[in-house]
Protein backbone atom coordinates (compact mmCIF):
# COMPACT_ATOMS: atom_id res chain seq x y z
CA UNK A 1 0.00 0.00 0.00
CA UNK A 2 1.32 3.44 -0.81
CA UNK A 3 1.40 6.44 1.13
CA UNK A 4 -0.30 9.32 0.51
CA UNK A 5 2.36 12.48 0.07
CA UNK A 6 1.38 16.01 0.56
CA UNK A 7 2.09 18.67 -1.53
CA UNK A 8 2.92 22.36 0.33
CA UNK A 9 1.50 25.10 -1.30
CA UNK A 10 5.22 25.92 -1.63
CA UNK A 11 6.12 23.27 -4.25
CA UNK A 12 3.24 24.30 -6.60
CA UNK A 13 3.95 27.63 -6.83
CA UNK A 14 7.96 26.96 -7.32
CA UNK A 15 9.26 27.01 -10.72
CA UNK A 16 11.11 23.17 -11.97
CA UNK A 17 14.68 24.08 -11.17
CA UNK A 18 14.71 27.19 -9.22
CA UNK A 19 17.79 27.08 -7.35
CA UNK A 20 18.68 28.13 -4.08
CA UNK A 21 21.96 29.60 -3.26
CA UNK A 22 22.53 29.64 0.94
CA UNK A 23 25.60 31.73 2.38
CA UNK A 24 27.41 29.62 5.03
CA UNK A 25 25.79 29.82 8.58
CA UNK A 26 22.13 30.38 7.10
CA UNK A 27 19.29 28.41 8.18
CA UNK A 28 17.67 26.45 4.93
CA UNK A 29 14.49 26.01 6.61
CA UNK A 30 13.07 24.90 10.25
CA UNK A 31 11.66 21.62 12.15
CA UNK A 32 8.02 22.17 11.78
CA UNK A 33 7.61 24.57 8.95
CA UNK A 34 6.55 23.27 5.61
CA UNK A 35 8.10 22.97 2.52
CA UNK A 36 10.00 20.92 -0.29
CA UNK A 37 12.39 18.64 -0.45
CA UNK A 38 16.34 19.68 -2.12
CA UNK A 39 19.17 17.86 -3.86
CA UNK A 40 22.55 19.46 -2.25
CA UNK A 41 24.74 20.54 -5.57
CA UNK A 42 26.97 21.31 -3.44
CA UNK A 43 28.45 22.40 -0.03
CA UNK A 44 27.71 20.62 3.22
CA UNK A 45 24.27 21.22 5.34
CA UNK A 46 24.03 20.39 9.05
CA UNK A 47 20.89 18.75 10.30
CA UNK A 48 19.32 19.65 14.07
CA UNK A 49 16.86 17.39 16.29
CA UNK A 50 15.03 20.46 18.03
CA UNK A 51 13.84 19.60 21.73
CA UNK A 52 12.98 21.43 24.62
CA UNK A 53 16.06 21.30 25.91
CA UNK A 54 17.52 22.66 22.85
CA UNK A 55 19.04 21.57 19.41
CA UNK A 56 21.54 18.72 18.79
CA UNK A 57 23.28 17.48 15.88
CA UNK A 58 21.20 14.65 13.95
CA UNK A 59 23.20 14.12 10.64
CA UNK A 60 25.00 15.58 7.65
CA UNK A 61 24.29 16.09 3.70
CA UNK A 62 26.69 16.83 0.90
CA UNK A 63 26.99 17.15 -2.67
CA UNK A 64 24.19 14.84 -3.72
CA UNK A 65 22.23 14.41 -1.00
CA UNK A 66 18.40 14.75 -0.60
CA UNK A 67 17.26 16.62 2.77
CA UNK A 68 13.75 17.42 3.69
CA UNK A 69 12.34 13.77 2.22
CA UNK A 70 10.04 13.83 4.65
CA UNK A 71 8.04 16.84 3.63
CA UNK A 72 6.91 14.30 0.76
CA UNK A 73 4.60 11.96 3.68
CA UNK A 74 4.34 14.58 6.52
CA UNK A 75 3.76 18.18 4.77
CA UNK A 76 6.67 19.41 6.92
CA UNK A 77 10.48 19.72 8.15
CA UNK A 78 11.39 17.03 10.96
CA UNK A 79 14.57 19.01 11.37
CA UNK A 80 16.44 22.10 11.08
CA UNK A 81 19.12 22.82 8.27
CA UNK A 82 21.85 25.15 8.56
CA UNK A 83 24.48 25.62 5.80
CA UNK A 84 28.20 25.25 7.23
CA UNK A 85 29.40 25.72 3.81
CA UNK A 86 28.29 28.11 1.09
CA UNK A 87 25.09 25.57 -0.53
CA UNK A 88 23.77 25.31 -3.98
CA UNK A 89 20.18 23.48 -3.50
CA UNK A 90 17.24 22.56 -6.19
CA UNK A 91 14.03 20.93 -5.68
CA UNK A 92 14.62 17.12 -5.11
CA UNK A 93 10.95 17.02 -7.18
CA UNK A 94 9.56 19.46 -9.61
CA UNK A 95 5.41 19.89 -9.03
CA UNK A 96 3.37 16.96 -9.90
CA UNK A 97 7.06 14.75 -10.67
CA UNK A 98 6.28 11.20 -10.42
CA UNK A 99 9.21 9.30 -7.93
CA UNK A 100 10.22 6.21 -10.33
CA UNK A 101 11.20 3.61 -8.15
CA UNK A 102 15.29 3.48 -9.24
CA UNK A 103 15.47 6.88 -7.91
CA UNK A 104 13.42 6.41 -4.85
CA UNK A 105 16.15 3.22 -4.37
CA UNK A 106 19.56 5.51 -5.48
CA UNK A 107 18.01 7.98 -3.01
CA UNK A 108 17.26 5.95 0.08
CA UNK A 109 20.94 3.58 -0.42
CA UNK A 110 22.50 7.03 -0.67
CA UNK A 111 20.92 8.31 2.48
CA UNK A 112 22.24 5.28 3.93
CA UNK A 113 25.82 5.32 3.12
CA UNK A 114 25.74 9.00 4.54
CA UNK A 115 24.73 8.19 7.71
CA UNK A 116 26.91 5.33 8.33
CA UNK A 117 29.91 8.03 7.22
CA UNK A 118 28.46 10.47 9.59
CA UNK A 119 28.35 7.66 12.69
CA UNK A 120 31.48 6.55 11.89
CA UNK A 121 32.84 10.07 12.69
CA UNK A 122 31.95 10.03 16.10
CA UNK A 123 34.38 6.97 16.80
CA UNK A 124 37.80 6.17 17.27
CA UNK A 125 40.94 8.78 17.19
CA UNK A 126 40.05 12.20 17.62
CA UNK A 127 42.95 13.25 14.30
CA UNK A 128 41.14 10.44 12.52
CA UNK A 129 37.60 11.56 12.79
CA UNK A 130 38.63 15.32 12.08
CA UNK A 131 41.01 14.00 9.05
CA UNK A 132 37.64 12.14 7.88
CA UNK A 133 35.63 14.81 8.25
CA UNK A 134 37.84 16.85 5.93
CA UNK A 135 37.87 13.82 3.50
CA UNK A 136 34.55 13.42 3.25
CA UNK A 137 33.46 17.42 2.72
CA UNK A 138 35.89 17.10 -0.07
CA UNK A 139 34.67 14.03 -1.64
CA UNK A 140 33.06 15.45 -4.78
CA UNK A 141 36.65 16.34 -6.12
CA UNK A 142 38.92 13.99 -7.80
CA UNK A 143 41.96 16.29 -8.51
CA UNK A 144 44.83 15.82 -6.13
CA UNK A 145 44.79 18.94 -4.44
CA UNK A 146 40.97 19.79 -3.92
CA UNK A 147 39.68 22.96 -2.45
CA UNK A 148 37.35 22.47 0.57
CA UNK A 149 35.41 24.85 2.65
CA UNK A 150 36.00 24.31 6.10
CA UNK A 151 33.22 24.78 8.52
CA UNK A 152 33.39 26.39 11.83
CA UNK A 153 35.14 24.64 15.38
CA UNK A 154 31.24 24.41 16.84
CA UNK A 155 30.05 22.55 14.03
CA UNK A 156 32.94 20.24 13.14
CA UNK A 157 32.86 19.39 16.79
CA UNK A 158 29.19 18.60 16.95
CA UNK A 159 29.55 16.54 14.34
CA UNK A 160 32.80 14.62 15.28
CA UNK A 161 31.59 14.65 19.02
CA UNK A 162 34.65 16.11 20.04
CA UNK A 163 35.51 19.50 22.42
CA UNK A 164 36.09 22.34 20.22
CA UNK A 165 39.87 22.23 21.63
CA UNK A 166 40.20 18.63 20.50
CA UNK A 167 39.31 20.04 16.79
CA UNK A 168 41.56 22.90 16.91
CA UNK A 169 44.64 20.75 18.18
CA UNK A 170 43.74 18.32 14.98
CA UNK A 171 43.38 21.13 12.25
CA UNK A 172 46.74 22.34 13.57
CA UNK A 173 48.13 19.01 13.12
CA UNK A 174 46.86 18.40 9.64
CA UNK A 175 47.84 21.58 8.60
CA UNK A 176 51.58 21.30 10.43
CA UNK A 177 51.58 17.81 8.32
CA UNK A 178 50.86 19.58 5.09
CA UNK A 179 47.25 17.18 4.67
CA UNK A 180 45.81 20.61 4.36
CA UNK A 181 47.41 23.82 2.98
CA UNK A 182 45.94 27.40 3.43
CA UNK A 183 45.35 28.83 -0.52
CA UNK A 184 46.61 32.51 -0.04
CA UNK A 185 43.89 34.59 1.28
CA UNK A 186 41.28 32.19 0.68
CA UNK A 187 38.73 30.65 3.22
CA UNK A 188 38.87 27.31 2.23
CA UNK A 189 41.62 25.14 2.56
CA UNK A 190 43.07 22.03 -0.15
CA UNK A 191 43.25 18.64 0.93
CA UNK A 192 46.44 17.39 -0.48
CA UNK A 193 47.32 14.00 -1.78
CA UNK A 194 44.61 12.18 0.30
CA UNK A 195 42.35 9.27 -0.39
CA UNK A 196 38.88 9.78 0.94
CA UNK A 197 36.46 7.51 3.08
CA UNK A 198 35.49 4.30 1.92
CA UNK A 199 32.37 4.12 -0.27
CA UNK A 200 32.65 8.16 -1.05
Amino acid sequence: MQASMATPASVKSMPPRALRRISIGERIYAAGSEGIAWRVNSGAVRLDRTTAEGSTYAGLALHGDVIGAETLLFGQYSFEARAIADCELEPWLAAGTALSGDSLLHTLAANERRAADALALRAGEAFERVRQLCLLLARDRDDGHREIAIPGLKDMAAITNLTEATVSRAMSHLRRTGVLQRQGRRVGLVLAGAEGPTGC
